[in-house]
């Protein structure tokens, strides 16, 4: 299937997302749109062009989106992750695509990977509007997903990031350039994800110029986000990809927290965390969101 593709500049705050925007050639008035955000660090240019444009050949509206900071994106300081402004970002590309003519504003679907799944979550349950949800691999328990990096650090590691970590924090108050931590590296080396497949995984996934680095500062600030307590009262269809062999973002509190969802849809995949881009998990995942969606949120050819 044919699609039109737009590389387009959305504001967002003080500065401006960068975006691929998806249409079907077979759309026929308003339809349903994803909204696709990346996982930690990493950018649409990081495989999310592929997946955006399978779910636009199964009819759907697409956006996919870099946070202010990141890839295409403005915004400075770079490198930077912060929670609230990268929640910002998934509003302003929410409302974005509301206000287009080939998009269904009571039909947007957030979708994303990692931390953009905790993202997706939250977003969607910030805004009654959103038909439904979709998160693979999951950080919906940045606690967890912190203790879990944390096991895998040397203790001159842990000291070398906190120090950092606090340096960085004062590098902000004072208005200062952000102080740097590589977001993954190899087991023994530093950076904030060092399981096995977290520096080959972000490789894989990445272009041959992706910035490794992020301000230090969230290496104390990731166990605070908890996306996943939302599932108590979340009341729309979302659909939930753990892997039970995640190292990362460990599948427990996210397994626990979507069963207890009424309007949850599990599905459990059997891959490393940043295998998921890699087949057969890929196609699967891919597959899996076709078929939910098109009972969630039909598109038009398809009602």
């Amino acid at each position: 299937m044919r699609n039109r593709v737009a590389d387009i500049e959305i504001r967002s705050g003080a500065d401006s997302i960068r975006a691929w925007f998806f249409v079907p050639d077979s759309a026929q008035g308003p339809s349903p749109c994803l909204v696709i955000g990346h996982g930690f660090g990493l950018t649409r240019r990081c495989r999310l062009y592929e997946i955006a444009g399978a779910f636009a050949d199964a009819g759907y509206v697409v956006l996919a989106f870099d946070y202010r900071g990141f890839g295409d994106s403005g915004g400075s300081p770079r490198q930077v992750v912060s929670f609230r402004k990268q929640l910002e970002d998934w509003c302003s590309a929410i409302a974005f695509v509301r206000t287009q003519t080939e998009v269904d504003p009571d039909r947007v679907i957030t979708w994303g990977f990692s931390l953009g799944a905790g993202h997706a979550l939250t977003a969607a349950s910030r805004d009654l509007r959103i038909a439904a949800a979709v998160a693979v691999a999951p950080m919906f328990d940045g606690l967890s997903s912190t203790i879990a990096a944390m096991r895998r650090w040397t203790l001159w590691t842990f000291f070398r990031i906190v120090g950092r970590g606090i340096r960085d924090l004062i590098a902000a108050a004072l208005g200062r350039p952000p102080v740097m931590v590589p977001i993954a590296a190899l087991p023994g080396e530093l950076g904030l994800l060092t399981t096995e497949d977290a520096y080959p995984g972000y490789q894989a996934m990445a272009p041959t110029d992706f910035n490794y680095d992020t301000a230090a500062r969230i290496g104390l600030l990731f166990w605070t986000y908890r996306p996943g307590l939302r599932l108590r009262r979340f009341d729309r269809p979302i659909l939930v990809f753990p892997s039970v062999r995640d190292e990362i973002n460990p599948p427990g509190p996210t397994v626990r927290w979507t069963r207890r969802c009424p309007t949850a849809t599990l599905v459990e995949l059997t891959c490393a965390h940043m295998d998921v881009t890699t087949e057969p998990h890929r196609e699967r995942i891919i597959a899996s969101t076709i078929e939910f969606l098109r009972e969630q949120v039909p598109s038009r050819e398809i009602e």
